[in-house]
């Protein structure tokens, strides 16, 4: 049996209706998200799915400086025929997120205490973030309404770090050079501050024609730093202050023992170049010069056994940790 033109008509009709339907269900609001975090945008889309927003990503691109962020994403929403924009963004310390909306021209920024890449459980929770923030910017419409405070990207500078370096103490007393460890703690690491220092090396063997014994020297120090930014985690320190040595020298000659202790200041001036880790970590190289204000000679029986040099440097690997 052919079917008849009016029955064909209204299959087509019906078809056409289905489709229609079915386009306008899963199509929604587009959401411009600029993230190189997998996790995170396939929560996000999780998310705002029930809400009529669908998620259009567009990868991680250059995060442009906090005054040309409304900018930016006004121009992304505007390509994309998007509703709003949504940045996820490194930052020193965890990540920014960033919602933008374009029917009001405003954005939020908040900061969040965990680096990338998201856990599954930590980009939920940030997508649900990015929900409230997108909610709480569509109320702001309403002229009895302030608008939101923007919050800075730029995260609470630390106020105190310990670090720890290992290196090499070069023009040691009684050696040419050797290994070295140092402590430091700081306070203001990344602005103006001050800091507490400590050195010490292997005790090093001195052995003449009457003498045969050891020389160490343990410094501690005070001095002045200012961190330079050159980039978003890569702080330069330059730093002056000054320091005492304390040398301890022992021995035998002949008959006798020698042991003389003495305390010599100095005039120290050092860099640091460090790079801040996630989680409150640094890392970075480190040199200081130590000018001792006293020359210090050791004789024994007019026999000549030890000069400690004026001049000393100490150089090393830090590893610290902000608090």
């Amino acid at each position: 049996m052919v079917p008849s033109a009016s029955v064909l008509l209204r299959f087509v009709t019906l078809v056409l209706v289905v489709s229609t339907t079915l386009a306008h269900a899963r199509s929604g609001e587009p959401i411009a998200v600029i993230s190189a975090d997998a996790a995170f945008t396939s929560a996000l889309d999780d998310a705002l799915l029930p809400a009529g927003m669908e998620v259009v990503p567009l990868g991680m691109r250059a995060t442009p400086p906090l005054t040309e962020l409304t900018t930016s994403s006004r121009a992304l929403a505007d390509e994309q025929h998007a509703v709003a924009t949504v940045w996820l963004m490194p930052a020193p310390g965890g990540a920014t997120l960033v919602a933008y909306d374009r029917h009001v021209d405003r954005l939020l920024v908040r900061e969040l205490p965990y680096a990338l890449p998201l856990t599954a459980s930590q980009a939920a929770e940030a997508a649900r973030m990015v929900r409230t923030m997108l909610r709480a910017l569509r109320l702001a419409t309403d002229e009895t309404t302030p608008p939101p405070p923007l919050v800075p990207i730029a995260p609470v500078p630390p106020m105190f770090a310990a670090t720890l370096g290992a290196g090499m103490w070069l023009a040691a007393p009684g050696v040419t050079s050797s290994l070295a460890a140092s402590l430091a703690i700081a306070w203001r690491p990344h602005g103006l501050g001050a800091a507490l220092t400590g050195a010490i090396a292997p005790a090093a063997d001195l052995r003449g024609v009457t003498f045969d014994g050891s020389v160490r020297d343990v410094v501690i120090g005070a001095e002045a730093r200012r961190a330079l930014a050159f980039a978003p985690r890569v702080f330069v320190t330059p730093a002056a202050g000054m320091s005492l040595h304390y040398v301890s020298l022992s021995g035998s000659f002949g008959p006798g023992e020698l042991r003389s202790s003495r305390f010599d200041p100095a005039i120290r001036i050092g860099v640091t170049a460090t790079y801040a880790l996630p989680r409150g970590l640094d890392v970075g190289l480190g040199v200081s010069a130590d000018c001792l204000l006293r020359r210090q000679r050791y004789e024994v029986a007019s026999e000549e056994i030890l000069v400690v040099p004026r001049l000393q440097i100490v150089t090393g690997v830090l590893v610290g940790l902000r608090l």
